[in-house]
């Protein structure tokens, strides 16, 4: 299975093609393919980038391609990084992935239409790009929604997990538990779908109850517009530590909607984060096996009654969507989720 990274000159890019080689994810015969940006720094850097790597790993390195049109990019998966991000923008107005939209949505435009012409027509893209939602919506309007996956439920059910793992001084692998809904402030927490290996439902319920600090679900959305309020002075004034000092307050689910950005706009981003679960969803591909995981996809039939662009749980596998799995949520998460889509469907409605 050759891969194929869109904006491998970027952070996240870049990272992603390093642990790919590093880890021995291709085998000497298989392709790692490099496309960037012939108008910008990658026109010079990937050839760079990609001597780098031989250089460090020649023994066990795949063949390295770097490519500058989507004519070129024959790849089995692809993971589409391409466009700009929040801070390339530097916009001190806003922290917020709708603010990229504008910019993001003809590179997503771009690559979408040039594989649709000239892939082989069986590629699986993951996207990890900002609107994550947007850039899911115009890859699958142009590839079809089964092959088109978007990163950011997968990687925020991630942090949920380690968020809980941390108030309850355990280890994350020890916890299941899905966030749907939008990447970003309109996320759907589902307490609903958390389980804890060696918990009963009574310390379960107890332990729920102790980390959430009386917040409730029907009010996450307004809980996370005003806690981002009172961080927002902090985190543009570059005052991290007391930045983290404050969302460590509170619970669990506040703090991943928020974390993320604080993380972003120190200076360090949330490169290895977000590096480290791509490559935990690109093993479940290769590795042939069907999972159960969350992530964006395009809802043609609904999730309780729900359609649209939007992180749910589904099963996927190496020919990517396979069957979107319907859990029993309550009646407070399915309203919250209602919200979301609209949200969602009403900010895609806006470019597509």
């Amino acid at each position: 299975m050759n891969i194929g990274i869109i904006g491998a000159g970027g952070s996240i890019g870049r990272q992603i093609a390093q642990t790919v080689v590093a880890e021995r994810m291709l085998s000497c015969d298989e392709r790692l393919i490099l496309c960037g940006n012939p108008e910008g720094a990658s026109a010079k850097s990937l050839y760079g980038f990609a001597v780098d790597l031989m250089d460090a790993y020649a023994e066990t390195c795949p063949a390295i391609d770097v490519v500058f049109e989507t004519s070129k990019l024959k790849a089995d998966l692809i993971i589409m990084t391409g466009g700009i991000t929040l801070s390339t923008l530097n916009n001190n107005n806003n922290i917020s992935r709708d603010e990229l939209a504008g910019y993001n949505v003809p590179v997503f435009e771009q690559y979408a239409k040039g594989l649709s012409v000239h892939g082989h027509g069986h590629e699986l893209v993951i996207c990890i790009s900002n609107p994550n939602e947007l850039a899911v919506s115009v890859f699958a309007k142009h590839l079809g929604p089964k092959r088109v996956i978007g990163m950011g439920s997968f990687l925020d059910s991630l942090r949920f997990r380690k968020e809980i793992a941390l108030d309850l001084d355990i280890r994350r692998q020890r916890i299941h538990g899905f966030i749907i809904g939008e990447h970003g402030a309109h996320m759907v927490p589902l307490w609903s779908s958390i389980h804890i290996y060696g918990y009963d439902e009574s310390k379960l319920e107890k332990a729920i109850q102790k980390i959430r600090k009386g917040y409730r679900t029907k009010n996450f959305f307004g809980d996370v517009r005003k806690v981002n309020g009172e961080l927002k002075s902090l985190v543009l004034k570059g005052s991290v530590r007391e930045a983290y000092d404050l969302i460590n307050q509170y619970p669990p689910d506040i703090r991943v909607a928020i974390k993320p950005f604080i993380t972003h706009f120190s200076g360090s981003k949330t490169v290895a984060g977000t590096a480290r679960a791509t490559m935990d969803l690109i093993r479940t591909i290769m590795m042939g096996n069907d999972a159960l995981i969350a992530g964006q996809i395009h809802l043609e039939h609904g999730f309780h009654n729900i359609s649209g662009t939007l992180g749910v749980p589904f099963v996927i596998g190496n020919q990517g969507v396979e069957r979107i799995i319907e859990l029993s949520i309550d009646e407070e998460e399915k309203a919250l989720l209602k919200e979301s889509s609209e949200i969602i469907n009403q900010k895609i409605g806006s470019y597509i």
